[in-house]
C-alpha cells in the first residue's frame, strides 16, 4: 500500500463509503511511503522469494499511481539493485501523468479495474474524476512501452453481458489489444446496483456466451482470475 487517497469514488469500494456503517474489510494507509522505505521491502522480496512479485494498489486501498513520485523513486531503487522477479500495478489507470512515470520507470505489468467499456456505464459505477478516454490512454500507453496490461473485469450477470457491453467489449480489445482480463464476480446488491447503472437497451447473451465471443474475436486474450508470474 502506498497511496492514502482515490480518485474515483465507485459504488461498491469496500475501503470508504460515506456512511462507515461497519469497520472496512481493506482499510486505507494512513500515511505515504517513502521510495527507500517502498525500495526495502521491494528489493527484500524480489531477492528471496522465486518467480516474486511486488504489486502497488490491492483491492480498494487507494490509487497508487497518485503516489506516483514515490513509486517511480522506488522502483528505480529496486532496480538499481535487482532485476530479479516483477514489478506490477493494480489501478484505475485513470491518472495517465501518474502511470507514465511509473511505467518509464521500471514497471513489468499492469492490471486495471474496469466494468464496463462505454463511457456512461464506466462513469455511473467509478464516479470519479477522470474518464474512461483517461483510462484508455494509460493502457495505450502501457502496450507501448511493451507492459503486460490485463483488465480486473467486475462483473455483474445481467449487466456485462448485455449485447450493447458485449459490442462496446470488442471494440476496446480491437483498440487496445490487452493481454488478459480477470473476471471479478461482482459481490453487492443488485437492487442497489441496477438502480444506479444505465438501463439495458438489448437482450444479454449470458455470460458463458460473452466470454467465448470475446475469445473467439481476440484468440490471444487470456481469460483467467488472478495474476501470473509473466515469463519475458
Amino acid at each position: 500500500p502506498t497511496s492514502p487517497v482515490c480518485n474515483a469514488n465507485c459504488f461498491g469500494c469496500i475501503s470508504l463509503q460515506p456512511a462507515e456503517c461497519c469497520p472496512s474489510p481493506q482499510s486505507r494507509i494512513k500515511f505515504r511511503p517513502t521510495p527507500e522505505e517502498i525500495a526495502a521491502i521491494g528489493i527484500y522480496h524480489l531477492e528471496a522469494a522465486p518467480e516474486g512479485i511486488i504489486s502497488f494498489g490491492q483491492g480498494c486501498e487507494g490509487e497508487p499511481s497518485l503516489a506516483a513520485d514515490n513509486i517511480s523513486a522506488g522502483i528505480r531503487l529496486i532496480r538499481a539493485r535487482t532485476g530479479r522477479g516483477q514489478i506490477n500495478i493494480n489501478t484505475n489507470a485513470g491518472y495517465t501523468e501518474g502511470i507514465r512515470k511509473i511505467v518509464d520507470a521500471g514497471l513489468d505489468t499492469m492490471r486495471v479495474s474496469i466494468i464496463s467499456a462505454i463511457p456512461e456505464s464506466y462513469a455511473a459505477y467509478y464516479r470519479s474524476s477522470y474518464q474512461l478516454a483517461d483510462v484508455k490512454a494509460s493502457i495505450s500507453y502501457a502496450l507501448d512501452k511493451g507492459i503486460y496490461v490485463s483488465l480486473n473485469m467486475l462483473y455483474f450477470p445481467g449487466f456485462n453481458d448485455r449485447a450493447e457491453e458485449l459490442a462496446a467489449w470488442k471494440e476496446f480489445f480491437r483498440e487496445l489489444p490487452v493481454q488478459m482480463i480477470q473476471v471479478r464476480n461482482l459481490n453487492i446488491d443488485p437492487d442497489a446496483f441496477l438502480a444506479i447503472m444505465p438501463e439495458q437497451q438489448s437482450e444479454c447473451v449470458g455470460t458463458r456466451a460473452f466470454l467465448q465471443e470475446l475469445h473467439q474475436a481476440y484468440p490471444q486474450l487470456v481469460i483467467g482470475s488472478f495474476s501470473h508470474y509473466v515469463e519475458k
